[in-house]
């Protein structure tokens, strides 16, 4: 007795972490995806280089070091200049090292934007291939279970025909149905095989690698109400949005670029001693410093700057709605599948169960007088295809809840 409590007890657990087994399974594989795909590494690496970017573009310009040597020393009234050293440091205009940082940092966001939406587009890939694991590996399993009920009503059919009470061709009948069924179970494990593959090169993986596909999936949920207006969240629409506003710095940087540049520098010369008379200060070195302007004359150059920076901006601003428009598209399609599927599912899981009853009354009925065989037969098709477009209508329900997850920057770990 205490072992059949035990046993329903360990049932009952089974039941009850099954679920999150199986949801552990595709959560690893986003894990995995996450460090091992090359466009998330790509992305990556991208968006630590714009950081790197940021220091260069806010540090003053190298000073310049010069050295000059006089080969025939000029005489001045101290004694000949054997040499000279130059330091000199040019400082650009008031808050244009602080614009340039601005733009570049702003573009460094627009790096992050970009691997976070290659991040959730492979996460979508990733969740959108497990599901169609999941229906193939379930077309796989209803079709052998549909040819070992063939098989089984040809046993019947057999004694039917022994009996009187069946046809040859009815035997011949179930045959054709088994072989065609056989031929596409052989496609659907041919179809599996590839789709490891790529699940395989999702996760960047050998193709080889043994894989664990789905025995069943987590109903998937999408609250479309809600979250129809998340998809101003996307990072295509927010990397556009920094993009603007790195130009927007630009801009500036391109207003300030058209005022002078100031010089400050330092003159060495090194003074010899005169060896043709006595002279107070014979000798002592010259300091001399310097300061230097730089003047923007060519003013065209400076106004097809701006010129240019303002169409940028422009296009960056289409672009954003051009993007709102598509994701905006997207979003009503995915929504339509989710819909449908749902319709789908409620549909297929009445038809299933009203014809497995009408195939059970079928089936009494022939065994008892050898009638409506072809009736039969065509409830049974009937099942198969009902039981393969319920499995296809719960895949296709949670790919639609992944591509609305990634439209709405929604990203669960499973």
């Amino acid at each position: 007795m205490k072992t059949i409590k035990q046993y329903i007890l360990l049932n009952v657990l089974l039941l009850i972490l099954l679920p999150a087994v199986k949801a552990q399974d595709l959560n690893s594989y986003l894990e995995e995806a996450g460090k091992n795909h090359p466009g998330i590494q790509a992305a990556w690496k991208q968006y630590y280089a714009a950081l790197e970017q940021v220091p260069q573009a806010s540090t003053l310009p190298d000073p310049r070091l010069s050295f000059g040597y006089f080969i025939s020393p000029v005489e001045t009234r101290l004694g000949p200049q054997q040499f000279k050293v130059s330091l000199a440091q040019m400082f650009p205009w008031f808050g244009t090292l602080q614009e340039k940082e601005q733009a570049a940092a702003e573009q460094a966001r627009v790096k992050y934007q970009e691997f976070t939406e290659k991040r959730n587009s492979v996460y979508k890939q990733v969740r959108i291939q497990w599901y169609t694991l999941y229906k193939t590996g379930e077309a796989i399993r209803i079709t052998k279970e549909h040819i070992d009920i063939l098989e089984s009503l040809k046993s019947l059919t057999r004694r039917n025909y022994e009996n009187d009470k069946g046809k040859m061709a009815e035997l011949l009948r179930i045959d054709v149905n088994i072989r065609e069924q056989q031929n596409k179970l052989e496609d659907l494990l041919d179809q599996l095989s590839t789709q490891k593959t790529e699940f395989n090169l999702l996760l960047n993986r050998p193709v080889e690698d043994s894989l664990k596909t789905p025995g069943s999936i987590r109903p998937d949920t999408f609250d479309i109400i809600a979250y129809r207006d998340s998809i101003r969240n996307h990072p295509d629409l927010t990397a556009l949005e920094h993009k603007e506003a790195a130009l927007e710095h630009q801009l500036q940087l391109d207003k300030k670029q058209g005022y002078p540049s100031i010089s400050l520098g330092l003159d060495y010369a090194v003074i010899g001693q005169r060896q043709d008379m006595q002279v107070q200060n014979s000798g002592r070195d010259v300091i001399m410093p310097m300061v230097g302007i730089s003047i923007p004359l060519y003013r065209n150059k400076y106004e097809a700057m701006k010129k240019q920076t303002r169409f940028r901006m422009e296009a960056v601003q289409s672009q954003q709605q051009e993007k709102q428009n598509q994701l905006t598209s997207q979003y009503k399609k995915a929504e339509e599948a989710y819909r449908e599927s749902l319709r789908h599912i409620d549909l297929y899981e009445k038809q299933v169960q009203e014809t497995e009853k009408i195939y059970s009354l079928l089936k009494t009925s022939y065994s008892a007088d050898g009638q409506s065989f072809f009736e039969l037969l065509r409830t049974r098709l009937l099942v198969l295809e009902y039981k393969l477009k319920l499995e296809k209508a719960r895949a296709d329900r949670n790919i639609a809840v992944a591509r609305l997850q990634y439209l709405t920057s929604q990203n669960p770990t499973s």
